[in-house]
């Protein structure tokens, strides 16, 4: 059963797209972990093709319970995320879990006639069903079992893993720290933090923390090796705090300008929030909790991934390095901020496995972080930010490969779901 032509991007957004074959469901059920920026968690991945190739993964998490309504209500949000990609016809499906092959196969069953049958009434050809359990996978038609290790032994892994990486890790995982860097960071936290810098001749002198928007504006200008260790303190000092997050988000992805309002905005919070008593944080979620949906919040659409124009691809990539860099080398107590800031550029660029890869270190290092608690609802309650969707998959494929999906498997698809139908 052959799937055509899978188009691996490395970086989720926009990059060009390194080419890898297909050519049987292990391959396909292979590659899809690679498409989507790592190993794929219990949840329901869809692969979206235009014409033979296939850029993109669209993961949501499993109902957390079986009943049609809840099923149905998954396969519109599904539909709609899809139908927002320009040039995709065709869509592999696939149910992942944990759990053991005979249950897992039994209680997804409808959830995938639920999705097959959406799918093909909106247009869509559907490349396949499939889950992959615990102890082994199959096609929903066939339901026969397969091992596992037919995905593990295919080609693909080799060959991914044979291709080198270009910039930094995008599943989740950290640059390697240096123990000497970390150590001479590890000083100069302690020095800032008692108000003072101790300049090569041995002197100390009276220090206070420069404007966070240019340490950040700064660190941005540089390759990440080439920052001291003052200035990587400095970075984790300016994300111990509630505010530091929105401002940093907002510097990155709409400007120092459009930031330097919000850190206003934050100062006076602080401010209002010690004349009555109160944290900051209380006060800055009451008043998102007051104003609703309503007005017009442009930082608020951009950190929910509603609305607002596009982050610029190299300035988000620049940024993942740059706190990367900075969270590897920081004090495990002063990284659950950097880590809500570096999961939140992953799912940006549609890596949400590393996103939630983050997420979990951030509340090791910290289980009680409520900024943790809101990025993870932000990730699952809105699973790829609109602009990943409001694109065309042409865009990010060749223009070779047949206009529509027409294969075997997609035509036999269509004519099962409008059995089912009638």
């Amino acid at each position: 059963m052959s799937h055509g032509i899978l188009s691996r991007h490395d970086g989720g957004m926009t990059d060009s797209p390194t080419i890898i074959k297909a050519k049987t469901t292990a391959d396909l059920l292979a590659m899809l972990p690679q498409l989507a920026g790592g190993p794929l968690p219990p949840g329901i991945a869809i692969a979206s093709f235009a014409g033979r190739r296939t850029p993109s993964v669209l993961r949501h998490p499993l109902p957390r319970t079986v009943r049609t309504p809840e099923l149905q209500a998954i396969a519109a949000s599904l539909l709609g995320m899809i139908s927002k990609l320009g040039g995709c016809d065709a869509v592999a499906i696939v149910v992942y879990t944990d759990e053991p092959f005979d249950v897992a196969l039994s209680k997804y069953t409808e959830l995938e006639q639920i999705l097959l049958r959406r799918f093909v009434t909106a247009g869509f050809g559907v490349k396949g069903t499939f889950c992959v359990a615990a102890d082994g996978w199959t096609c929903f038609d066939e339901r026969d079992r397969h091992d596992l290790s037919e995905i593990d032994d295919s080609p693909l892994n080799k060959e991914c893993t044979q291709r080198p990486e270009t910039g930094h890790p995008l599943d989740g995982s950290l640059p390697r720290t240096d123990p000497a860097l970390a150590v001479r960071v590890n000083l100069a936290l302690d020095e800032l933090d008692l108000g003072f810098r101790v300049d090569s001749f041995g002197g100390a002198h009276p220090y206070s923390l420069p404007d966070p928007i240019a340490v950040l504006e700064s660190a941005l200008q540089r390759e990440p090796d080439m920052i001291g260790p003052e200035s990587l303190a400095e970075l984790i000092l300016c994300h111990q705090h509630e505010g530091d997050f929105d401002r940093t988000i907002t510097q990155i992805c709409l400007g120092p300008d459009r930031a330097a309002e919000v850190w206003a905005n934050t100062l006076a919070i602080r401010e209002q929030a010690a004349s009555l008593g109160e944290q900051p944080i209380e006060l800055m979620l009451r008043e998102r909790r007051r104003r609703g949906g309503q007005g017009n919040d442009e930082v608020g659409d951009l950190l929910t991934g509603l609305d607002g124009p596009a982050p610029d691809e190299e300035r988000v990539r620049r940024a993942h390095a740059v706190l990367s860099h900075a969270v590897a080398h920081a004090p495990t107590s002063d990284r659950p901020t950097l880590l809500c800031a570096l999961a939140w550029l992953h799912w940006a660029m549609g890596r949400g496995t590393g996103a939630g890869k983050l997420l979990e270190a951030a509340s090791r290092a910290d289980p009680g972080h409520e900024l943790t608690r809101i990025i993870r609802h932000v990730t699952l309650a809105v699973a790829v930010p609109h602009w990943l969707l409001d694109r065309d998959l042409r865009e990010l494929t060749d223009d070779t490969g047949p206009g529509t999906a027409t294969n075997r498997v997609s035509r036999r698809r269509r004519s099962r779901a409008r059995t089912r139908t009638t």
